[in-house]
């Protein structure tokens, strides 16, 4: 008997040590689709305004974050009054701060109150407006399977696939600018163009090739520093002009089997990874942190990530969307630096279901899909081993 109380104790003292050891976790704030929450979580881009508003274009309208929720749908009708359709593809502000929202069927730019809609095929050359990108005055937009437009100085010109420009692309999948020299490189299929040019003066230059990059090219961003990141699937690649390359992280430095889904890049040159499997913080080398459903994420499949200016890494899963802001640290001299952690407890509370009730203070993680086979949550192992721990001293 006096075994079995002291077997007991132990593991009552092994309890409160996992307890008290876990590290607390960084803010952590979910939304679900709803009428006074964002529009619909299938989100397809996000973009931000001047003074910090964040614009997301679902598949369900357009949604607006300031701290609250406000959201646009389609107007029959009169399209300036309101969104030529539901379904919004891409979103970009231009250097006046009207905002731009390209659609399955055609193009519009929001002038304060009114929708401005562009269809003209003889401006656009198809209205499958999938991309758009403001690199100074210029808005570049990318439109069906017929290369990329320019608007500049109320002027549009079409870069034409195969064309004199020198443009190789036909759909265009990807654009960025690299911010240290404001090159603009264009992904697709055929591989990646780039150009210097400005005004009339504007030639593209072939870059990658499909031979150097294995797998289609998922996407393309710029980097703070200098150079752009290029992904797809499997790895990450970064280059710095005029021929340097480099393969930062690929999907088999995270965990075998994993999908790389969007890439965000932190101030202090963290890459952010979203993956079939969470979000990883890629750092000089290694993993400085990882977010998933133990982290009230609620889906390990992030379909996209994006970093606001309030350093918040806001996420995409098929069942909610949510942000965790980027934790800081401070230095003895008193600088703050950015770092890449995220925590891991084991008995963390539940996020915060905002605007609405609060949802149950134990994370479960009960009732989503399964992991892809190869795939397993980190704290799996442990977790098992304290279940059979306590099977030796508790049996059923």
């Amino acid at each position: 008997m006096g075994l079995r109380i002291r077997e007991r104790s132990l593991c009552i003292v092994l309890c409160w040590i996992l307890v008290v050891s876990a590290p607390a976790m960084a803010e952590m704030v979910l939304f679900a689709a709803g009428p006074e929450q964002i529009s619909s979580v299938g989100v397809l881009d996000i973009t931000e305004n001047f003074h910090g508003g964040l614009y997301f274009g679902t598949d369900n309208g357009l949604s607006f974050y300031d701290g609250i929720w406000h959201i646009t749908h389609m107007t029959y009708g009169d399209t300036s009054k309101g969104l030529l359709s539901d379904h919004i593809l891409a979103l970009a502000f231009d250097q006046h701060g009207n905002l731009w929202i390209g659609y399955p069927n055609g193009l519009q730019r929001l002038e304060g109150d009114t929708f401005v809609t562009i269809r003209d095929q003889q401006l656009l050359k198809a209205l499958d407006i999938h991309d758009l990108l403001r690199r100074d005055g210029e808005m570049w937009v990318a439109a069906g399977n017929a290369g990329i437009h320019r608007y500049l100085d109320g002027a549009w010109r079409w870069f034409q696939p195969g064309g004199h420009e020198g443009l190789g692309c036909n759909y265009v999948t990807s654009m960025a600018t690299d911010p240290a020299r404001d090159t603009l490189y264009v992904a697709c299929r055929e591989g990646i163009w780039f150009t210097d040019g400005t005004g009339e003066s504007v030639a593209f230059s072939p870059l990658v090739k499909p031979e150097l990059i294995p797998d289609p090219v998922r996407g393309i961003r710029g980097d703070p520093f200098g150079g752009i990141y290029i992904y797809n699937a499997s790895a990450i690649l970064h280059f710095t002009p005029p021929d340097r390359w480099e393969i930062p992280v690929t999907s088999q430095d995270l965990l075998p089997g994993i999908t790389i889904n969007d890439l965000g890049v932190g101030s202090d040159r963290t890459l952010w990874i979203a993956t079939n499997n969470g979000i990883y913080a890629w750092k000089d080398g290694q993993v400085g942190g990882y977010l998933d459903t133990t982290t009230g994420i609620r889906n390990n499949a992030v379909k996209k990530i994006y970093i606001d200016s309030s350093q918040r890494l806001w996420f995409v899963t098929p069942e909610n969307v949510g942000f965790s802001r980027i934790q800081e640290n401070t230095e003895e001299n008193g600088s703050v630096i950015p770092i890449t952690t995220f925590d891991l407890p084991m008995n963390a509370p539940a996020p915060i279901l905002t605007p609405g009730p609060l949802i149950t203070p134990s994370i479960s993680i009960q009732g989503y899909p399964e992991k892809p086979a190869g795939l397993s949550d980190p704290l799996a192992g442990l977790l098992e081993a304290i279940r059979s721990f306590f099977k030796r001293f508790f049996p059923a």
